[in-house]
C-alpha cells in the first residue's frame, strides 16, 4: 500500500492531491453515499448505475496507467494496493491467472460504500462494480460482465463480485 501512498502528491496551496496526471478528491463516504437517501428509489438506482459507468470509464484510465507502470503481471496487486490506499476497502481478487481464465472474482471487505449508505435493499458498491469492470476486460483479455452477488449493505459481511468474459479471443 505504501507504494500508492508515495505516487500521490498534496499540493495544499492548490487544494489537489494527484497520482501523475489523474487528481482524487478526499470526501465523506456518507456525505456521497447519503445522496441516495435525498432521492426517489427509481432515481437513486440510475445513480448507482451512472456512477458504475463513470467510475469503469475514469477508474479504466487509471487502470491503463498502472498497466503502464507495473505491466500486466504486477496490475492485480497495483488494483489492490490502490483501492487500500484509496480507502475502498481490502480487496481479494481471484482468478484470471492466465490469459485463457474466463471468470474473476473479488471480495471486498469495509466497502466505504456499504458504511457511508447503510442497509439496503440493493447492493450500492457501484464504483467497485466500474473498477471491476474495467480491470477484468484486462485480465480476461475481453468484454466482461460484472455482477455484484452479495453486498454487505444487504447481507452484512463482504461484498462478493464476479466478472466473466462474455467472448473467447
Amino acid at each position: 500500500m505504501s507504494v500508492f501512498k508515495d505516487r500521490l502528491r498534496f499540493d495544499e496551496q492548490a487544494g489537489a492531491i494527484h497520482d501523475a496526471d489523474r487528481r482524487y478528491l478526499l470526501m465523506r463516504a456518507d456525505v456521497l453515499m447519503g445522496m441516495l437517501h435525498e432521492l426517489p428509489p427509481a432515481t437513486g438506482a440510475a445513480v448507482l448505475e451512472a456512477l458504475a459507468a463513470s467510475t469503469r470509464k475514469h477508474g479504466g484510465k487509471s487502470l491503463a496507467a498502472y498497466l503502464g507502470a507495473a505491466g500486466r503481471a504486477r496490475l492485480r496487486q497495483t488494483v489492490i494496493d490502490s483501492a487500500a490506499g484509496l480507502g475502498w476497502g481490502v480487496w481479494r481478487i481471484t482468478g484470471a491467472d492466465g490469459r485463457l481464465e474466463q471468470r474473476l472474482e473479488l471480495e471486498v471487505e469495509n466497502s466505504p460504500f456499504v458504511q457511508g449508505h447503510g442497509p439496503s435493499g440493493r447492493p450500492v458498491c457501484a464504483p467497485i462494480n466500474g473498477i471491476l469492470h474495467s480491470l477484468a476486460g484486462v485480465l480476461l483479455d475481453g468484454e466482461v460482465a460484472v455482477t455484484e452477488h452479495r453486498c454487505a449493505a444487504q447481507h452484512g459481511g463482504v461484498c462478493r463480485f464476479s466478472a466473466r468474459r462474455l467472448s473467447n479471443f
